[in-house]
C-alpha cells in the first residue's frame, strides 16, 4: 500500500484477506457495467489494440499488473485521451481500492469509480453518486483511471474551474466562511507590514499568481492601502469574480487576466515585474512543477518576496485520506511538500526568510465539516480559534511538527540586482 505520495511507479498492492483476483469477466457479461459507466462494449478495447482516433476504453484485470508487465508498459499503450477500466472482482472494501488507486498513480488518477452487487450498480465521482440496477449477477468494483497530464491538461482545467468558480468564492453568512476568510488573510498577509512600510516611498505591485476567487491577493491589496493589484487564474470565470470582489472592496488599481503559471499573463512585455507576488493553493494544480515554478520568480523584481503556500502531502489527514477514500481530487495526489518547493526555488535564486503552517491536520477538517453541515456553525468560533492558536504558536517556534497541518506557507526573497 502506497502511503506517501511519490512521482515514480508503485508497487501494486499485495495479495491479502480482501484481494482474491477472481477470473476477469468477458467483454459481453462486463456490458452492463460498462453501460452504468456510461459506455457500450463496443467502445471497449482490449488494452494495447490499436483502436481509432480518438479516446479509447480499455479493461484489464489486477493480474495483469500483479506479474508486473502491464504496470511496465502502461505508459506506451495508452492514448492521451484513454480511459483505463481496472477490474476488481469480487467484494472491495475502500483500502483496497484506494491502495490501487495509488498504485497507478501518477500516470493515472482515478476519477470514477462503479460497484455491482446484488445486481445494482452505484456510480462514484468525487461530487456525485448515482445508482441504477443492472442486469447482471456479478460482485465487482471498477476504477476508471486516466492521464494525469490529460486531467491537469489546459482545457480540463479551465472548464473545471469555470464550472465550479462561485464556490471558491465561499459564502458569507454560512458556518464556514470565517475560517474560508482567516486562511486567505493568513496567507494574503504574510509579509504585508514590509510593504506598508514601503507605501510612502512607492505604489506596491502585488501579484496574485493563480488567484481563484481572489481572495489572497485582496487581503494583501486591503492591508497596503494604494497597491497596485494583478491577478490572474486560468479560469476566465474566476478572473471575473475577482474583479467584482476587488471593485466591491473599493480596490481601485486592479487588472485581471486569464493565463496559467507556466507561462504568466503578467508581466507583459515592457510591463515591471512585481514587488510581492502570492501564490496559495495553486503549484498542486500543475502538471508541470518545474515550469511553474519558472513562470513564478520570472514575475519577481529584484528584491521582491514571494509567498507561496499549498497543502501539505505529509500531514497525518491527507495520510489518512490516500489509505482509506478510494477517489481524491487529482491535487491531493500532486501536492509536494513544502521543502521540496523550496529548494526548487532556491535553486532558482530565491533566499528562504521563513516558513510557517496552518489549517491543523484531522480531526479539525472532519470537525468542521460536522459543524457546517449538521450543527448550524455551533462549532465555528472555537474551531476557528484553535487553529488560530495552533498557527499563532507554530509562527513563533517554527515548523518541526509539520504533519500536525494540512497546509504550509514560505516566504522567500529575490535577491537585489547587481550594480
Amino acid at each position: 500500500m502506497v502511503d506517501s505520495i511519490e512521482h515514480s511507479p508503485a508497487a501494486p498492492p499485495p495479495r491479502g484477506p480482501h484481494s482474491a483476483l477472481g477470473q476477469l469477466p468477458t467483454l459481453g457479461e462486463l456490458t452492463p457495467v460498462l453501460e452504468a459507466l456510461g459506455q457500450s462494449g463496443g467502445t471497449v478495447l482490449p488494452l494495447g489494440t490499436p483502436g481509432p482516433e480518438g479516446p479509447r476504453f480499455h479493461v484489464v484485470g489486477p493480474e495483469e499488473f500483479l506479474v508486473g508487465k502491464r504496470l511496465r508498459t502502461l505508459d506506451a499503450e495508452l492514448g492521451v485521451g484513454d480511459a483505463l477500466y481496472l477490474v476488481l472482482m469480487g467484494p472491495s472494501d475502500d483500502a483496497r481500492l484506494a491502495a490501487w488507486r495509488n498504485a497507478i498513480w501518477p500516470l493515472l488518477h482515478v476519477n470514477q469509480l462503479a460497484t455491482v452487487k446484488e445486481r445494482a450498480a452505484t456510480v462514484l465521482t468525487l461530487g456525485s453518486r448515482d445508482q441504477s440496477p443492472v442486469d447482471s449477477n456479478l460482485e465487482l468494483s471498477v476504477l476508471v483511471g486516466r492521464r494525469r497530464t490529460h486531467v491537469m491538461s489546459a482545457d480540463e482545467t479551465v472548464t473545471k474551474f469555470d464550472l465550479n468558480a462561485t464556490g471558491w468564492d465561499g459564502t458569507p453568512g454560512s458556518a464556514g466562511y470565517p475560517h474560508f476568510r482567516w486562511m486567505r488573510r493568513h496567507v494574503g498577509r504574510f509579509v504585508t507590514p514590509r510593504l506598508v512600510r514601503q507605501a510612502a516611498d512607492k505604489q506596491i505591485r502585488i501579484l496574485d499568481f493563480g488567484c481563484g476567487a481572489g481572495w489572497t491577493g485582496l487581503e494583501a491589496a486591503l492591508s497596503s492601502p494604494g497597491a497596485h493589484l494583478s491577478s490572474f487564474d486560468p479560469s476566465p470565470e474566476m478572473v471575473r469574480i475577482t474583479g467584482e470582489n476587488a471593485a466591491r472592496l473599493g480596490i481601485k488599481s486592479f487588472e485581471g487576466r486569464a493565463g496559467f503559471g507556466e507561462a504568466p499573463p503578467f508581466p507583459a512585455d515592457g510591463e515591471d515585474p512585481y514587488d510581492l507576488v502570492i501564490s496559495s493553493g495553486v503549484v498542486s494544480f500543475s502538471p508541470d512543477i518545474d515550469g511553474w515554478l519558472d513562470g513564478l520568480v520570472a514575475t519577481l523584481a529584484p528584491s521582491a518576496d514571494l509567498v507561496i503556500g499549498d497543502i501539505n502531502p505529509h500531514s497525518r489527514g491527507f495520510q489518512r485520506r490516500r489509505r482509506r477514500k478510494p477517489l481524491l481530487p487529482v491535487r491531493e495526489l500532486n501536492a509536494r511538500p513544502r521543502e521540496e518547493i523550496r529548494r526548487g526555488l532556491e535553486a532558482r535564486g530565491l533566499a528562504h526568510m521563513r516558513s510557517g503552517a496552518y489549517q491543523l491536520t484531522r480531526p479539525i477538517p472532519e470537525a468542521m465539516h460536522v459543524n457546517e453541515t449538521r450543527l448550524a456553525g455551533v462549532l465555528t468560533r472555537p474551531l476557528l480559534m484553535a487553529n488560530r492558536v495552533a498557527t499563532f504558536v507554530d509562527a513563533s517556534f517554527g515548523s518541526p511538527m509539520q504533519d500536525h497541518f494540512d497546509s504550509w506557507v514560505m516566504h522567500l526573497r529575490r535577491p537585489e540586482a547587481p550594480d
